[in-house]
């Protein structure tokens, strides 16, 4: 049984990147967020378009917003989107809030937190009338596994990235598997980033944010095959997937790479010419 101190977070930085003790010691280096690591591959085109409508949306719903739309426009009649910009996104987040993106994301973190209820043995206290379908799709999915752990944080040195997954589980086949809870209605669609981040926490170690010092996860850990409890919040169904992780880890290190070239600055791709 590990003596690691696995329920304290990490100290992060301004940008919420974990700061994490090197494995040769010495001061604390930001890691990327494993979350944000698993979507460097996505095609972010879909989410663009999504962002953009719930903006229109908010800004019909918020006059003001218009208002200050048109005072900006007003203070920067040249070249308003360059020279307002910082208002501007101030504005757009403002407008993004108000046209309910928020709102799934509010709808996502209770599902979390009641299904983690659930799987620690307790009954919440209290279940909107609309989640009740919901969890029971969940205790039902979740009837064959055996939960090991629920939101532990590891770190993966060799990608560079740390993060919490939601479960550890065991399966009826006897094996350990990384499992992460997904409320989105298209993450079974579109599982790349799933299988990135999945992957990415079944390569990591269990770490204690106060030493530095790293621990296996399981050693019945199986590093092929995690699981996707896809539970789509606005439905009543939950569905166990199987993620191909041999693919997903290829991904992460890919997703790794791409960070790294993005990291680049100007002066390492490029010089002015010399006659």
């Amino acid at each position: 049984m590990t003596t690691m101190s696995l329920g304290i977070e990490p100290p992060r930085d301004r940008w919420k990147r974990p700061l994490i003790i090197p494995t040769r010691g010495g001061d604390p280096v930001p890691y990327t967020r494993t979350s944000t690591l698993a979507k460097t591959l996505d095609d972010g085109a879909a989410l663009t378009l999504w962002k953009q409508r719930v903006t229109a949306v908010g800004l019909l719903r918020r006059t003001d917003l218009r208002d200050r739309v048109a005072g900006v426009m007003a203070k920067y009649r040249t070249d308003p989107i360059a020279d307002g910009k910082q208002e501007l996104n101030a504005i757009v987040r403002d407008a993004t809030e108000a046209g309910g993106a928020s709102a799934a994301a509010g709808t996502g973190t209770g599902l979390h937190q009641l299904t983690e209820a659930i799987d620690r043995g307790e009954e919440p206290d209290v279940v909107p009338d609309q989640w009740v379908p919901a969890l029971a799709a969940y205790r039902a999915a979740m009837v064959p596994f055996e939960v090991l752990g629920l939101e532990q944080f590891v770190v993966t040195d060799d990608v560079l990235a740390a993060g919490t997954f939601d479960r550890l589980l065991r399966c009826p086949d006897g094996k350990v598997r990384v499992a992460d809870l997904k409320t989105g209605s298209h993450d079974a669609d579109y599982p790349l980033s799933v299988a990135t981040q999945i992957a990415t926490y079944a390569h990591g170690l269990l770490y204690d944010p106060g030493t530095g010092v790293r621990e296996v996860l399981h050693p019945d850990l199986d590093y092929d095959v995690g699981l996707l409890i896809h539970l789509p919040a606005k439905t009543s169904v939950c569905t166990v997937y199987e993620v191909n992780l041999r693919l997903g880890w290829r991904a992460a290190q890919l997703a790794a790479h791409v960070r790294a070239m993005r990291a680049l600055t100007a002066d390492e791709l490029r010089r002015e010419w010399e006659q």
